[in-house]
């Protein structure tokens, strides 16, 4: 494994703290984000995401901790700042702008924006750039935001929930539009998301906040290969998993159902079928939810 200091990191956070007032959003928001890789950010409403992405993008000041950004403070630091396109559904400040005199504000402000590649997206998603922002539906609002997201290229590119307004089919061509182009021209792609199984698909890590601190930090590969659920005989699912962490478990008379996440090896899980119990991988949306309400 390489090890941290020959790393390269997009974001790293380090005890960071938020208070607002007597609230205490952020207490000890402690991870490292790698670069040119995708990360679906999650927690509950209240958990702290946008408080974190709003730090990160220098929105907000933090109350205490560290951050740095490609390695520098991101502070009034504009080489850093022109690096990060950060964009949620808070985007009064430019209600009455037209769209494209926001996508012209854009292109000056990100070096790699692509000005091709954005008329493309006009087309496919036929947006009206002549319409001032606030005269948008909350679909083509949610548009315009993807439009910047994809066409500035910025080596940190951060979606917070700014997809909401979309229906289904036009997320899911956001999603394979966004895929394709990561795999084209490499960046660090942060997902703040609640529709987790929709696009869970695309994630190479995933960072969970928990009432203000992180949660769980890992590899997709990593949190997938140990999150099941084990269907069976409730006394042989207690004699076999008795070392196991258990998120949850649901009773059926005789029978129960068990969220594992936990590590099962190749000769468990052949020992728990042969048992006649039943096991199944857990969704990304699954999990989070278990691991949400367990204690």
């Amino acid at each position: 494994m390489i090890g941290d200091e020959f790393m390269t990191y997009a974001v790293q956070c380090k005890k960071l703290r938020k208070d607002f007032k007597n609230v205490h959003a952020l207490t000890d928001v402690t991870f490292n984000i790698e670069e040119n890789k995708i990360y679906g950010f999650l927690g509950r409403n209240g958990a702290g995401k946008t408080t974190t992405l709003n730090i990160i993008s220098t929105l907000i000041f933090k109350t205490s901790g560290d951050l740095k950004v490609f390695g520098e403070d991101p502070y009034e630091n504009e080489k850093v700042l022109s690096k990060i396109c950060y964009f949620n559904d808070n985007i009064s400040y430019m209600a009455t702008f037209k769209v494209k005199e926001i996508f012209k504000t854009a292109s000056y402000f990100f070096e790699n924006w692509d000005e091709n590649f954005k008329d493309q997206l006009v087309d496919k998603f036929q947006l009206d750039v002549n319409k001032k922002f606030i005269a948008l539906s909350k679909g083509m609002g949610a548009i315009v935001g993807i439009i910047v997201g994809l066409a500035s290229r910025a080596p940190l590119t951060i979606f917070d929930e700014a997809y909401l307004g979309l229906d289904a089919v036009a997320r899911q061509q956001f999603y394979d539009l966004l895929l394709k182009d990561y795999m084209e021209n490499p960046r660090t792609i942060i997902f703040s998301t609640h529709l987790i199984d929709e696009v869970s698909s695309i994630f190479e890590n995933i960072i969970i906040l928990k009432e203000g601190t992180v949660f769980l930090e890992d590899s997709m590969e990593n949190v997938m290969s140990k999150s099941f659920t084990i269907t069976g005989n409730k006394g042989r699912i207690e004699e076999l998993l008795r070392d196991k962490k258990i998120l949850n478990r649901e009773n059926f008379g005789s029978s129960e159902k068990v969220y594992i996440f936990d590590e099962l090896k190749e000769e468990e899980l052949k020992k728990l079928s042969y048992d006649g119990l039943v096991i199944n991988s857990m969704t990304l949306q699954e999990l989070f939810i278990q691991l949400s309400i367990n204690k």
